[in-house]
């Protein structure tokens, strides 16, 4: 049963807009933007039944059943609730509020001489065409910033399409695909966007036939992760992140096969 009471209450009072500068994962000076993932239905809740926040997620829909119930942004929620989830809930009611891209607008100008890469949503996902509209219109006014963002909103991200063509140079958005989800998405613009699909043939429950391993073991892979899940590291130790890799900011139209995020 679910403890009502939030952990976390995050009010009109309090809210402010937070970026992260980078982590380890995504490499240090990798500025970065995260909103609440899950949705309504799947709210953050820990194991002995707290919901963690009053403010439900961004994913919609497109949350149930990601990566087979393996969300990195969920999990990373619930280990780390006390750091992030202040930080990701304030940023999703500024989105809800409609206050968030004036605020973003001026961030990212004020800090444009500091920032080569800018990772949209590591955590949560586009709501609606605005979404993916706003954002352009920052990588347009920050055309020194390479913009990268992931995305399962298809409908919205068909309707951006449709209305204007395409985004902004150097805004990348890398289409999440798994399970063939993606796929009439992709067939309407073929070669157009950065695709990362899941590959689950590393894993012992793999059911996947000899015709769908076959296809995946041609993709190129994501040179951050191994065949076992684990992170890579340099030669010198050092751990490779998205800062060393960027293809996830790079238009290229080519799909990349991921073991894990």
């Amino acid at each position: 049963m679910n403890n009502l009471k939030p952990k976390y209450v995050i009010s009109d009072e309090s809210v402010k807009l937070h970026i992260s500068a980078g982590n380890s994962k995504i490499g240090k000076g990798v500025y970065n933007f995260s909103t609440l993932p899950g949705n309504a239905e799947n709210l953050l809740t820990l194991k002995d039944g707290t919901v963690l926040t009053n403010i439900s997620g961004t994913c919609s829909k497109h949350c149930d059943g990601c990566f087979n119930g393996g969300c990195y942004a969920v999990n990373s929620a619930l280990l780390h609730h006390n750091v992030v989830i202040k930080a990701w809930g304030d940023n999703t009611l500024l989105l809800r509020q409609g206050t968030l891209w004036g605020q973003l607008d001026d961030y990212v100008s004020q800090h444009k001489d500091k920032i080569k890469l800018f990772r949209i949503n590591v955590s949560g996902e586009a709501e609606s065409i605005k979404d993916f509209e706003e954002w352009n219109k920052i990588a347009l006014r920050n055309p020194s910033i390479a913009f990268g963002m992931y995305t399962k909103n298809f409908e919205a991200l068909d309707k951006f399409m449709q209305k204007h063509g395409d985004t902004a140079p150097n805004f990348c958005i890398n289409i999440s695909q798994w399970n063939h989800v993606a796929d009439a998405f992709l067939a309407k613009y073929p070669n157009k966007f950065n695709v990362f699909e899941y590959n689950p043939t590393n894993r012992r429950d793999c059911d996947w036939s000899l015709a769908e391993r076959a296809r995946l073991a041609k993709l190129t892979k994501c040179p951050a992760v191994d065949i076992h899940g684990h992170h890579t590291k340099k030669a010198d130790g050092t751990p490779l992140t998205c800062k060393d890799c960027g293809r996830c900011y790079r238009k290229t139209g080519q799909i990349t096969a991921v073991y894990a995020h």
